[in-house]
């Protein structure tokens, strides 16, 4: 009897054990939690405020003189984009620090966001997007992973832009046995892989696919250029 009584106080003892652990794990992601939107909401309210303030500063700026130096007035229209550019990276990583998981669904949103945006400054381009149904609209990614997505979707489609001289870009995000598959393809014009692979672009967008232990595939053609990324499931 005093054998088995030690048996269920030991039992119990493992219990309470377990369920203060339990209890110290969740308050513990609840301060990180709470010191996340603490961070997202100082940068939305005070980075976000004062990046704004200079996009405007510059614009201003830029109108008054804009007939006297064309050297400087497009010096400072490149700093405005530039700032214009680092709000929306921004937005995005907030966007991504309010979550702990962000899903396929929550990726197809953003991604048709920015497309959409990139489609009203850029109006003789044709855009599709499509995320397959072989891909569960429910499938979970870490923030890590899901900003990497929308990162390099954003880098590869930015490159069509500036440097392809495209009027149709794809994007595809599709899944096969082992891994996920986002393929940019465009109709601009043919590019040296090689050489162009030492441009910020590229590098940024390779680096990003080895943070997902993946791999980046680039061919480029007269008939276009195709990105691959494919990582593991």
């Amino acid at each position: 009897m005093v054998y088995n009584q030690q048996k269920i106080n030991n039992r119990q003892l493992k219990k309470e054990s377990e369920l203060k652990n339990a209890l110290t794990k969740i308050e513990t992601q609840n301060k990180l939690q709470e010191q996340r939107l603490r961070i997202s909401r100082d940068l939305h309210d005070n980075i976000g405020a004062q990046l704004t303030f200079v996009i405007s500063s510059i614009d201003n700026l830029n109108y008054k003189q804009k007939d006297k130096d064309k050297t400087i007035s497009t010096k400072l229209r490149q700093i405005s984009e530039f700032t214009r550019q680092t709000i929306n990276e921004l937005r995005d990583t907030i966007w991504a620090m309010n979550k702990e998981i962000i899903t396929c669904e929550d990726l197809y949103s953003r991604v048709s966001n920015f497309i959409e945006k990139t489609r009203q400054t850029n109006n003789k381009i044709n855009f599709n997007f499509t995320i397959y149904r072989t891909i569960n609209p429910q499938t979970e990614f870490s923030s890590f992973t899901g900003m990497n997505i929308c990162r390099i979707i954003q880098e590869a489609v930015n490159n069509s832009l500036k440097h392809a001289n495209a009027s149709f870009i794809q994007v595809k995000v599709e899944q096969d046995q082992e891994n996920y598959v986002i393929t940019i393809n465009d109709d601009g014009k043919e590019f040296n892989v090689q050489s162009a692979q030492q441009g910020n672009g590229l590098n940024n967008l390779k680096k990003r696919t080895v943070d997902l232990d993946g791999k980046t595939q680039i061919q480029s053609t007269k008939k276009g250029t195709t990105v691959k990324v494919l990582f593991p499931k």
